[in-house]
Formats: structure tokens, sequence, C-alpha cells
């Protein structure tokens, strides 16, 4: 196993962060689109109108995606949100 450097973990963390929240935006729009199909369906089986299509939601900012590999990173060097508040106020 090799050492990884500092930058090379941070790339890793950036990595598995916009991994976790592609994956997780794609299966909000499947869920999404699943449901749509569900309503469409029955409305043909009772004769009524198809409801337009629902917006799916914003794919993950580069906010987003540094803001959960900060998260990721705060769990793994096992620093806790009363660790970073404390921080904060001193």
């Amino acid at each position: 196993m090799s050492n990884l450097t500092p930058f090379e973990i941070r790339l890793q963390l950036l990595q598995m962060a916009k991994e976790m929240l592609a994956e997780d935006y794609h299966g909000k729009c499947q869920q999404i689109s699943s449901d749509w199909n569900v309503k469409v369906e029955t409305a043909k089986l009772n004769g009524g109108a198809i409801p337009d299509h629902p917006a799916f939601p914003n794919y993950p900012s580069e906010n987003d995606i540094i803001t959960k590999a900060q998260a990721l990173n705060g769990f793994v060097s096992n620093i806790t949100a009363e660790k970073t508040q404390s921080k904060k106020s001193a």
C-alpha cells in the first residue's frame, strides 16, 4: 500500500464526494420518473389527463461537492461538529 500525499487524499475525497452526490442525483431522477410513469398509466386507465413531467432536482454544484468532501474529511479525520464549532468561537 502506498502512502498518499495530502493532495492525493483531497483529490480522492473530492472524487468520492462527486460520485456519491451524482449517484444520489440519478436515484432521485429515476424515482421522479418512475412515480410520473405510474401517474401516467393511472391517468390512461382512468381516462384522465396525463400529468406534466415534474422537474428534476439541480445537479450537484461545485460547492455541494466541496461541502460533501469536507464532511467526508471530517469523518475520516474524526472531527466532530462540536470541535468545529468550538474552533470557530475561539
